[in-house]
């Protein structure tokens, strides 16, 4: 039995009906979410142990049944590494305060998802990382399995001939987490694009070069407003690899670029042209590399960019192998470079011929390790060596870093040669002139000391000279445009001590004094 509704009733039920009708036509289909992007993502986490993790997505070819992500970043216990590649090697989510960077890699699996993309997130302290995936891989180490790029995150510059060494060409960085920091690293963070110098990949003539014959390759980088017409040339940093590596190895896993970026951001460096070189397929070993510097890199550099062609505006630093070449330059080659850093390297004892040539350096001289560093004894060897040059009278800034032989202690090392040492040299010259002051005992001093940059530069140095003599601080004196004039009434007898200009150094330049002036 059907009951009929009232006629205005049925007419509301008959307009909802429609109306629910009409919505439904008219609501859009659901859309689905866009897919993510590819590439490493790193995301704030603010969770133990590091504040940040990184997810890589990757899309692998039709057919592969596994992928590993292979990357630079196991930790071990400062202790409880006793030789190389030894160490507790611990995953990035077992990181603890105080670990070091270990060797060697390991692959981790990642999982794919229901669009076919291969994924993993790993925490991650700060600092710039190296990655690569492997296919089908079945060894821990990836030993015998090939190595692929991400394509969604490539170096910008291509290896420079067809099998050049070096295999993990992608890379990361990963910034400190406040809530929990790991390690200082911003120094190594990508500069920001209306900041960014070039990186230029040149190829030039070598008579030298047997591979490739007759050519040889370079990576230059040019800073941020670099001018080719400017009246002051550039200083010039060459930096040699190590081996396994080539000419792109200081930019694309050194990050030297961004090293120096951060610096100059900081106003403790100024700019420089970066010179990466080579030393693949050049006979001769060391004296080799020398010759090749000496006769085709520097002369091509100096004739194709604004660089100073002074020896007091080039700087130079290599490590492992290349730290070998640097002392073979430090040694037996002094005068090609104003500066010096021999990094990783153990070194040989010196002579007493090339202990006189690096006192006579007229920039300075740098050694460093990782403190942990067992390829070859290198962290004693390097040490040991340091300490002899300063011992027999060289003026060596001696620094070093926990970790092993890996870039994680290369980078730290290159930001302080250019934070502390590269170009930041300065000579004080000191005028010292006297007259009587009525019939006192005293007379007014007036010192005049000119403090300059060793390393040509359109900064003059600033900051203070304190004027002594002896031990007696007589007061100080600003400096402008490389000049401080100090004058002051002084008791007579305190000028029987000679007089000394003390410059402090700034941001820019280092400390220096003047040559005792002598009893007035």
């Amino acid at each position: 039995m059907h009951l009929a509704l009232p006629r205005r009733s049925a007419l509301l039920a008959a307009l909802m009906v429609a109306g629910t009708l009409a919505a439904t036509a008219i609501t859009p289909p659901a859309t689905a979410a866009p897919p993510k992007p590819l590439g490493p993502e790193v995301v704030r986490t603010d969770q133990p142990p590091t504040g940040n993790s990184v997810t890589f997505r990757y899309e692998a070819p039709e057919g592969v049944e596994s992928v590993h992500l292979y990357g630079d970043w196991f930790y071990s216990r400062p202790e409880s590494v006793t030789c190389n590649d030894c160490g507790d090697g611990r995953h990035p989510s077992e990181w603890r305060p105080g670990d070091i960077a270990a060797t060697p890699w390991q692959i981790l699996p990642m999982e794919r998802g229901d669009d076919g993309v291969w994924s993993i997130t790993v925490p991650l302290p700060s600092g710039s990382f190296r990655y690569a995936f492997t296919h089908d891989c079945t060894n821990v180490l990836a030993t015998g399995c090939t190595l692929h790029d991400d394509p969604a995150n490539p170096w910008q510059l291509p290896p420079p001939y067809p099998g050049a060494p070096g295999a993990v060409r992608s890379t990361v960085f990963v910034p400190e987490s406040k809530r929990f920091p790991t390690y200082d690293t911003d120094y190594q963070a990508p500069a920001k694009p209306h900041r960014a110098g070039t990186l230029e990949a040149r190829r030039y003539p070598s008579p030298l070069s047997t591979n490739p014959a007759g050519v040889h390759d370079l990576v230059v980088y040019l800073p941020h407003g670099y001018d080719p017409d400017r009246a002051t040339p550039y200083p010039t940093l060459y930096l040699s690899h190590g081996s396994g590596d080539h000419s792109t190895a200081w930019t694309m896993q050194g990050v030297a670029h961004h090293i120096l970026e951060n610096a100059i951001r900081d106003g403790a460096a100024q700019p420089m042209v970066i010179v990466s070189t080579d030393f693949n397929g050049l006979p001769g070993g060391n004296t080799g590399y020398v010759n090749e510097l000496r006769n085709n890199v520097i002369p091509f550099v100096e004739q194709n960019y604004n660089v100073s062609a002074r020896a007091d505006d080039r700087a130079f630093g290599g490590f492992s192998a290349g730290g070998s070449r640097a002392y073979t330059l430090m040694y037996d080659h002094t005068s090609l470079f104003g500066y010096h850093a021999a990094w990783s390297a153990g070194g040989p004892s010196a002579s007493q011929a090339q202990i006189d040539r690096m006192k006579d350096v007229a920039g300075g001289i740098m050694i460093g390790t990782g403190l942990q560093d067992r390829l070859g004894n290198i962290a004693e060897n390097s040490q040991r060596n340091a300490v002899a040059l300063q011992a027999a009278g060289v003026d060596v800034d001696h620094f070093n870093v926990p970790g092993v032989h890996t870039w994680h202690v290369w980078r730290p090392l290159l930001n302080h040669y250019l934070r502390e040492l590269a170009f930041r040299a300065t000579t004080t010259d000191l005028e010292v002139a006297t007259e009587p002051v009525g019939r006192s005992h005293h007379v007014r001093l007036t010192a005049v000391a000119t403090v300059d940059p060793v390393t040509t530069s359109i900064t003059a140095p600033s900051g203070k000279v304190d004027f002594y003599a002896g031990d007696r601080h007589l007061g100080s004196a600003p400096v402008r445009n490389g000049v401080a004039r100090f004058h002051k009434p002084v008791d007579g007898d305190l000028l029987d001590e000679p007089v000394v200009a003390r410059y402090r150094g700034d941001d820019l330049f280092d400390e220096s004094q003047s040559v005792p002036s002598g009893a007035l």
